[in-house]
């Protein structure tokens, strides 16, 4: 890929915004939160740097998904995607266990401190912008059906709401309840784990051949739509990436000429390829109907 054409890609430019704002946001949670002796902002910055590496992955994942099919790789590369998703979920689940824990040990070992001020500012940043990265990257997301941008916008938005637990945590600390501070970093860790389980359980589903189950039906009713088309049999769809591949085989009249069966086939994958924008590829076998 060009360097022209990864600067006119929309999928790698929002994982490329994203990248950017998340380090903007990692470095100055953890200067104003140890500043302003903040556990849940310090908190929010393990995630924000548990954010860098993921949409670190999720960029590499989407720019090698765009790779063709080569030797080695016949429906080519679009796994990469839902491999960078998983290790997005993965990331996102250790780095909430590690928040809790950490804030459940500060929280036992007593604060008696409010955080200062300035770690209001930087919640309050966070939320906003946060809260713009999600709706950019799910709008370039479910246009490209890309898994891993699909992962990094639901990211955003777990961090929007984890960046408000942290305003609140702080201004409530700030009125004279300091042990609040420590609770809402544990807090923080147990959403960011809970907040995992979709995107590993999604793209685990991807690897593992899993389709909507709603599709293979719908794709066997508009084959048999083809008057030509008798019967329809081993339709199998498979998930690359954020892409389908179909396979199946039809059965047609066993005394029609071989052109004739060719256009058959045609028609099929045709009509399966206009029926959605993600259908990478329809090979079609005919079989003889006596």
């Amino acid at each position: 890929m060009s360097t022209l054409s990864w600067l006119h890609d929309p999928g790698l430019r929002a994982h490329a915004v994203g990248l950017t704002i998340n380090l903007f946001l990692t470095i100055a949670k953890f200067v104003v939160g140890w500043i302003a002796a903040s556990e849940a902002l310090t908190a929010d910055g393990f995630n924000s740097a548990g954010d860098i590496f993921a949409t670190a992955v999720g960029f590499a994942g989407y720019a090698y998904s765009k790779k063709p099919a080569d030797d080695d790789h016949h429906y080519g590369h679009g796994n990469a995607e839902s491999i960078a998703g998983l290790v997005i979920g993965t990331v996102l689940a250790a780095t909430g266990i590690f928040i809790a824990i950490e804030g459940l040990l500060a929280w036992i070992a007593g604060k008696t401190e409010p955080p200062g001020s300035l770690a209001l500012w930087v919640a309050a940043i966070t939320v906003v912008s946060k809260e713009a990265l999600y709706r950019y990257a799910h709008a370039v997301g479910s246009r490209l059906r890309s898994p891993s941008l699909l992962a990094s916008a639901r990211d955003h938005r777990g961090d929007v709401l984890v960046a408000s637990t942290v305003f609140a945590g702080i201004f409530t600390a700030r009125l004279g309840v300091p042990a609040l501070d420590p609770i809402a970093a544990c807090g923080i860790g147990l959403y960011i784990s809970w907040f995992a389980i979709e995107p590993i359980r999604s793209n685990v589903g991807i690897l593992m051949d899993q389709a909507p189950p709603d599709l293979k039906d719908s794709f066997e009713r508009l084959v048999l739509e083809d008057e030509d088309v008798r019967r329809v049999d081993q339709l199998r769809v498979h998930p690359v990436g954020a892409r389908f591949v179909v396979d199946l085989e039809i059965y047609v009249d066993g005394e029609i000429s071989l052109r004739d069966a060719h256009e058959i086939a045609h028609r099929v994958e045709d009509r399966i390829q206009a029926a959605r924008d993600d259908i990478d590829s329809v090979h079609v076998h005919v079989n003889p109907d006596p």
